[in-house]
């Protein structure tokens, strides 16, 4: 049936855009409250410092609440020394380390050591600061701030106030701002290299560009059980648990929701229990109550094992149950070593459940405890994304992405080219075959950094699943 002109006259008429109409009326209101919805884009990943931790992470840390637990000896302190560490070596303007345990403060040769392993030509008196006896002030200000502590609120309230005075740190069409609240105090500091169109188009505040889509600030916590609140001295120690958990209940609120627009990370230790007299349900338990475990945003847990890994026979010595090899620093020396497992129980950053292996370096050639192991974390990095392959330490073949040589090597000599120095590596480049000439852990934290490891970490561990199912 033929439409009428009447009908005809309807269907060109401009009909009303409701979405349009919504669209426009909350930007209107979202601009006049500095209420802007944020484009979901990726911040740039902090590297861990670990190759193996930076993977089971997604990349390495960032902006969030993260929560290293596990029972003694599993390395908690040390992995956060060793983040730390990196965090220098990543220039991140803030990083404060919180030791509530007490431990780090009595272990400056063990810190030094960890310093000197991840690659930090620094002195502890330059990484900790010096201050002036008589005046109190900074002699050399430091790059990591110290704190010895006890009552958990002045962690909270410390972060709360920090949390308050950074800028947010937000992208805005591909390129990163800074946005301070528009006062005097502010006006003083930054208004000369702000940019007055941007509070126009979006919002009121001083936007002054970013140099880079990176972390503002660290905050380490060791570790959460040490965290006495306040009112425990006040109260019967019988409460003392549900004191803490109510802590962390009110405390967490507080600055939390803050860490994102902040681009701030708060990473934090925590104890693995046995649960007592327990005969039904998890036969372990981590102190500091629910809302410790549920406002964390990764949880990775730290287990100690003397068996398991999946890098090739070793030789364990039998009174210690420590790996023993030769040293390639010390002629006559021999390294000691003992294994940790990793896995991510929870990362809502990334994806959970991600399972890895450490090596702690408990004695070096001399008798020193150097931290986690840069060799084995290299060559467990280049195993799990599918670049070194064998069946043996004697006979291996390195198949890295995007180079045309696939030579045969040996453990030693990958220790070797890892921990050597400049002429070193280049003699192991020479050796192997490559005509440029590199660092292999560099090559590795450059891979992760492009997001290469990432793909050839997870077609590895598909093709390997893929395996598995054709054999059974």
């Amino acid at each position: 049936m033929a439409k009428t002109k009447k009908q005809t006259a309807t269907d060109d008429a401009v009909q009303f855009d409701y979405t349009g109409f919504l669209t426009e009326t909350v930007d209107a209101v979202a601009q006049r409250l500095n209420y802007d919805s944020d484009p979901i884009e990726s911040a740039t990943p902090m590297s861990t410092g670990m190759l193996t931790l930076d993977l089971l992470y997604g990349g390495g840390i960032r902006p969030g609440w993260y929560t290293h637990f596990g029972k003694e000896q599993s390395s908690k302190t040390t992995g956060a020394l060793v983040i730390a560490a990196n965090a220098i070596k990543e220039k991140v303007p803030l990083i404060t380390f919180f030791d509530y345990e007490g431990s780090s403060a009595n272990s400056m040769p063990y810190i030094q050591s960890i310093l000197n392993t991840t690659g930090i030509d620094k002195t502890i008196a330059q990484v900790f600061g010096t201050k002036d006896h008589d005046s109190g002030k900074w002699i050399t200000p430091p790059i990591i701030r110290f704190h010895v502590e006890s009552v958990a609120e002045k962690f909270f309230d410390f972060l709360a106030n920090v949390l308050r005075e950074l800028p947010d740190k937000k992208m805005i069409n591909g390129r990163w701002w800074l946005i301070y609240e528009d006062n005097k105090k502010n006006k003083a500091r930054v208004g000369e290299f702000a940019d007055p169109s941007m509070s126009k188009r979006y919002g009121p505040g001083l936007w002054v560009p970013a140099p880079n889509g990176e972390l503002q600030a660290l905050f380490i916590v060791d570790s959460y059980p040490a965290m006495n609140p306040a009112s425990n001295d006040e109260e019967e120690t019988d409460n003392s648990l549900a004191l803490q958990a109510r802590m962390f209940s009110k405390q967490l609120p507080r600055v939390k929701g803050r860490l994102m627009q902040k681009m701030v990370a708060v990473i934090g230790t925590n104890q693995l229990r046995d649960a007592p007299m327990v005969m039904y349900g998890p036969k372990e338990n981590e102190p500091g109550g629910q809302a410790l475990k549920f406002n964390a945003d990764c949880r990775c847990k730290f287990t100690p094992r003397s068996s398991g890994q999946p890098l090739w026979p070793k030789n364990f010595d039998k009174e210690t149950g420590w790996e023993i090899e030769p040293s390639v620093e010390f002629e006559k020396g021999r390294d000691s070593y003992r294994y940790i497992h990793l896995k991510t129980i929870k990362n809502k950053l990334s994806v959970p459940n991600r399972v890895g292996w450490i090596r702690i370096w408990a004695n070096d050639g001399e008798g020193s405890a150097r931290g986690y192991d840069p060799v084995f974390d290299t060559l467990y990095y280049l195993y799990v994304t599918g670049q070194l392959v064998g069946r043996g330490r004697k006979s291996m073949k390195l198949k890295l992405n995007k180079t045309d040589v696939e030579p045969s090597v040996t453990w030693i000599d990958l220790k070797r080219w890892i921990l050597g120095d400049r002429a070193t590596k280049v003699e192991m480049c020479e050796k192997f075959g490559y005509k440029q000439k590199f660092c292999l852990r560099k090559f590795c934290f450059n891979q992760l950094k492009k997001g290469i490891g990432e793909k050839l970490y997870i077609e590895h561990a598909q093709s390997s699943s893929a395996e598995d199912d054709s054999e059974e």
